[in-house]
Order: structure tokens, then C-alpha cells, then sequence
């Protein structure tokens, strides 16, 4: 796991690697140059995490723009575009938007978790 911290505005990036793979990689200097404006490659993903991340972060009230692109349907990897009104850290935004997707997965495997412990109650009779 790698960190990267943005001094000036307190935001902390994290890259982290698989034995061979990075799962996310940042472009730094633009981000740099403009922290309001994001692009990410996250690898070992598709369309379920990329349209989902954009339907989340699409939702919130500082995002101005959010999109997402599979370069090609042979590589497993995503793009995701990220911009946010001046003055608020994309970074952050999309740090958000991963813990409210991470809340809603967590509720879905809840209830999933549940009706399957109540049908497979009710079939062993």
C-alpha cells in the first residue's frame, strides 16, 4: 500500500498493489494542478463497480460531472472522471462515494443474508 498526501490540502490518496497489478492509479500532477479535477484507473473492474460508483457520486450535492469508461471490453480496467465544484477536493468526493457504496453493499448482503436464513428455515420443515 502506497499513500500519497496533497500538502496543501490535506487529502490522502491511497494506491493500493496486488502482487503485480495496481488496483488504482492516480494521475498526480494534474490532480496537483487542479485537486477539483480526477482521473483514476482502477484496475480488476467493470461495469458493476463503475456504473454504481458513478450513480453514487452523480448523487451528491459538489459533484459538477462523473463518468466512467472501460478503455476496451478485453481489458479489466475502468476510467472514472470525477469533477467537483472549485474548492472541494475530488479526492475526497470519491473517497465518499467508495464508503457509501461500501454501506449499500453491506446492507445488501444484510438482507440477502437474512431472507436466506428465513427461506432455508422455512424449506427445512
Amino acid at each position: 500500500m502506497t499513500s500519497l498526501l496533497d500538502s496543501e490540502r490535506k487529502v490522502e490518496i491511497v494506491i493500493f498493489f496486488s502482487l503485480t497489478v495496481p488496483l488504482f492509479q492516480l494521475d498526480v500532477d494534474s490532480f496537483r494542478s487542479d485537486p477539483s479535477n480526477l482521473t483514476v484507473i482502477l484496475y480488476e473492474e467493470d461495469h458493476t463497480i463503475g456504473n454504481s460508483l458513478k450513480h453514487v457520486l452523480c448523487k451528491m450535492r459538489d459533484v459538477e460531472f462523473c463518468g466512467y469508461n472501460v478503455p476496451h471490453p478485453l481489458e479489466d480496467k475502468i476510467l472514472i472522471r470525477l469533477q467537483t465544484k472549485r474548492g472541494v477536493s475530488a479526492a475526497s468526493t470519491l473517497m465518499k462515494g467508495f464508503e457509501e457504496l461500501e454501506c449499500i453493499f453491506a446492507s445488501i448482503r444484510q438482507k440477502f443474508d437474512s431472507s436466506y436464513a428465513l427461506y432455508t428455515t422455512n424449506t427445512e420443515d
